[in-house]
């Protein structure tokens, strides 16, 4: 039986990422988790995210892993880099720097 691969769809986040915005990102990506997608997260225009905003990131990485769904942060900014640095998730997340 041939397998099909999974669907791939991309997420830019907002420049602003912070708390106001967390719920509504969490939302999204449980949809996109509960439709079997992989998600690609476009982290380029990030100009500040705090640590809620990660949270929901963890969280998607780890529901993915166990789904066997891949998910990625593409282009991440260098705020981006300086948060995930900062709080030690860099290597969760699969950020290279």
């Amino acid at each position: 039986m041939k397998q099909l691969m999974a669907e791939s769809i991309t997420y830019q986040l907002e420049k602003i990422a912070d708390i106001s915005k967390a719920e509504v990102l969490h939302e999204k990506l449980e949809s996109y988790l509960n439709d079997g997608v992989n998600i690609a997260i476009d982290a380029s225009q990030v100009e500040r995210i705090d640590t809620s905003v990660i949270q929901v990131l963890l969280s998607l990485f780890s529901s993915m892993e166990k789904q066997h769904l891949q998910a990625a942060i593409h282009a991440p900014s260098e705020p981006f880099l300086k948060a995930a640095s900062m709080l030690g998730v860099s290597d969760f997340l699969r950020i290279k720097h």
